[in-house]
């Protein structure tokens, strides 16, 4: 398995999506850094399954903060991410 970054799925507000794929391709989990600039907040970085289960990482203020964080995430998971 391994994290693939994709782009934007939900008009600027995903700024970052990584999708952890097996070998067949199935995704078993996403990442995502999340912006509610929209509603006059910060940002998000959770995870996600399939099954609906989401896992709340972190709320920051700024993106800057908020991607270290995914990418420690990424990181800590041993599986390897690629960044296209």
């Amino acid at each position: 398995m391994h994290w693939d970054r994709c782009r934007d799925f939900e008009g600027e507000k995903a700024l970052g999506i990584w999708l952890l794929v097996d070998d067949s391709g199935t995704v078993e989990k996403e990442l995502y850094v999340e912006s509610h600039e929209y509603r006059d907040d910060g940002f998000d970085v959770y995870t996600a399954t399939l099954a609906g289960e989401w896992t709340h990482l972190e709320a920051t203020d700024t993106a800057d903060e908020a991607f270290p964080r995914a990418l420690e995430s990424l990181d800590d998971s041993g599986y390897e991410r690629t960044d296209h």
